[in-house]
């Protein structure tokens, strides 16, 4: 029962992270006229994605982490 609440918990994270990370391949179309002298702001490099989901991996891990030990403390 508990094993099949964890695989769906690691099937959901691993989906959305998976939906995330190909979002952030998608690169954005070039300025419509560069040449117009007009420098303006470039889309973002879909490296700003892959940030983002590394945040958020280490954010999870640093959680479970503290959470493992406070559960440790107890015992």
């Amino acid at each position: 029962m508990m094993k099949n609440f964890l695989l769906k918990k690691i099937y959901g994270f691993a989906f959305i992270l998976t939906s995330v990370l190909a979002f952030g391949q998608s690169v954005p179309p070039p300025p419509e006229n560069p040449e117009s002298g007009d420098i303006g702001a470039y889309p973002a490099s879909p490296i700003d994605d892959y940030l983002v989901g590394l945040f958020l991996i280490a954010l999870i891990m640093i959680v479970t982490f503290v959470i493992k030990s406070k559960q440790r403390t107890l015992q």
